[in-house]
């Protein structure tokens, strides 16, 4: 019986062990798979702020990936994680624009309003005086 209790024993260590000796290739990985992840399901929630944090991230784990030695199969890994994550990120630059254009053309639209007020009222008041001669 305790031969078998130091078996399990030995054989649980050394899985321990061995799931937490990751490379550090597989670190990288992991962690552009959960910004990614994260990025993908909360990315309309997040402020300013956090997209901030979101590109310093991915830039520092894109810098990280220079110093690795991936393998072909984590190159593919690699290059879905920063796929989805540039995408996510050109989604939310391009909602950025096209708020900022319709905060332009909204902003346009009440300088026309107020350009064409006055010269309604120019004319409104031309008439006036035409009218009194």
């Amino acid at each position: 019986m305790m031969k078998k209790t130091i078996k399990v024993l030995t054989l649980c260590l050394l899985v321990a062990f061995l799931t937490s000796c990751q490379t550090k290739e597989e670190k990288v990985i992991n962690k552009l798979n959960a910004l990614a992840e994260r990025v993908e399901s909360k990315a309309d929630s997040f402020t300013d702020s956090q997209w901030e944090n979101i590109y310093n991230e991915f830039e520092s784990l894109q810098a990280q990936t220079k110093d690795c030695d991936f393998t072909a199969e984590q190159l593919k890994e690699v290059a879905k994680a920063e796929a989805e994550l540039t995408a996510a990120i050109a989604k939310q630059k391009a909602k950025e624009v096209g708020n900022d254009i319709k905060d332009a053309i909204n902003e346009g639209k009440e300088v026309l309003n107020g350009i064409f007020d006055g010269i309604k009222e120019g004319l409104g008041g031309d008439e006036a005086a035409e009218k009194a001669e």
